[in-house]
This record gives structure tokens, C-alpha cells and sequence, in this order.
């Protein structure tokens, strides 16, 4: 399903998030990060990588390229936009 079929009206295109992979899964988070140290710190004992922050859309776009079918994404389209509505900072998927 392309990112053109999902609903993100009412989604705030300024509201940016991380990913965040750990060695345990894998967190969105709206925290604002000054630096990916700043990220490793935060989570130094499980700390992988992390990308640039990103619009909801742009995450949705991501997971569709890099995991292809929603059912192996680490976290579902519906999962992700609501978040994104939510006042949760974050998100966790263990593997």
C-alpha cells in the first residue's frame, strides 16, 4: 500500500520523530535530540543506530521501502499515526 492510500489528515508535518534500533528492537521517539550522541548516551547499553528525524510521513515512506509488506514492519501504519495524533514521546518494539 502506498503512503497516498494512508489517512494523515490531521497529522502535523512538523511534529518530527527518531528511529531509534537497539540491540532489544526498535523505539520512534518525538524527544528532540541535539546529536545521534546525545541518543547514544540515553541509551547506552542497547544502542545500534539511529536515523534523522523524520515526519510521519517520511517514517511510513521508510518502512515501505526498507520492510516492504506492513506485516513486517516493526511497528503497523495505524501504530504509527496514532502515535503521531498521541502525546506519547515514544514507541517500543522488541525483536
Amino acid at each position: 500500500m502506498a503512503i497516498d492510500n494512508v489517512n494523515t489528515i490531521g497529522i502535523n508535518d512538523n511534529i518530527k520523530a527518531t528511529i531509534i534500533y537497539l540491540d532489544n528492537g526498535m523505539l520512534i521517539s518525538k524527544k528532540e535530540y541535539a546529536n545521534w550522541l546525545e541518543i547514544q548516551e540515553e541509551y547506552y547499553e542497547n544502542y545500534k543506530t539511529s536515523l534523522l528525524p523524520m515526519t510521519c510521513n517520511e517514517i511510513i515512506r521508510f518502512f515501505e521501502e526498507d520492510f516492504k509488506e506492513e506485516k513486517n514492519w516493526p511497528f503497523s501504519k495505524t501504530c504509527i499515526l496514532e502515535f503521531f495524533n498521541s502525546d506519547d514521546l515514544l514507541i517500543f518494539t522488541k525483536e
